[in-house]
């Protein structure tokens, strides 16, 4: 994704519309951002694609339902169209990218080892806004392989 001509600088608009929509620029909207453009690119589709639903499975508070925000950007799934369905209560971030017709499906998992070092970061207690951002800039440029486990179907 990042590194490849004009695909650094989509990235970057996305998430940059992503923060807009948001209201602020945060680790977990970028890992939104960032499963969804992998699930984009596996099932070979564009933004708003027709045909894709998405079942995120989060914790459903902040700053782990920030997810959503950046995956209703980058996707165009959204709650309101019902594309975009929430099953809570998970003590991990998951996100299954399916096709309608249920031709093709990929689960983007963030991995528990780099999950549960992102929150004792994310959550140490008064962590400034500067600090936050730096983290979120920090996933932007994190390897998929360490962020991510990925299953196409």
């Amino acid at each position: 994704m990042l590194g490849e001509s004009g695909v650094e600088g989509e990235f970057a608009r996305i998430v940059k519309e992503a923060a807009d929509f948001h209201g602020h620029l945060g680790p977990f909207l970028v890992i939104g951002v960032r499963m969804s453009l992998i699930a984009l690119r596996e099932l070979r589709l564009g933004k708003d694609a027709n045909g894709l639903c998405v079942t995120a499975t989060l914790k459903n508070c902040t700053p782990f339902s920030c997810v959503l925000d950046g995956i209703q950007v980058a996707t165009g799934c959204t709650m309101g169209n019902r594309k975009l369905r929430l099953t809570e209560d998970s003590s991990l971030i998951a996100a299954r990218f399916a096709l309608q017709e249920g031709s093709k499906e990929v689960s983007v998992l963030v991995d528990p080892t780099t999950f549960q070092e992102l929150k004792d970061r994310l959550l140490a207690e008064g962590l400034p806004p500067e600090d936050v951002r730096k983290l979120a800039h920090s996933i932007e440029s994190m390897p998929e392989e360490k962020l991510f486990i990925v299953r196409c179907t």
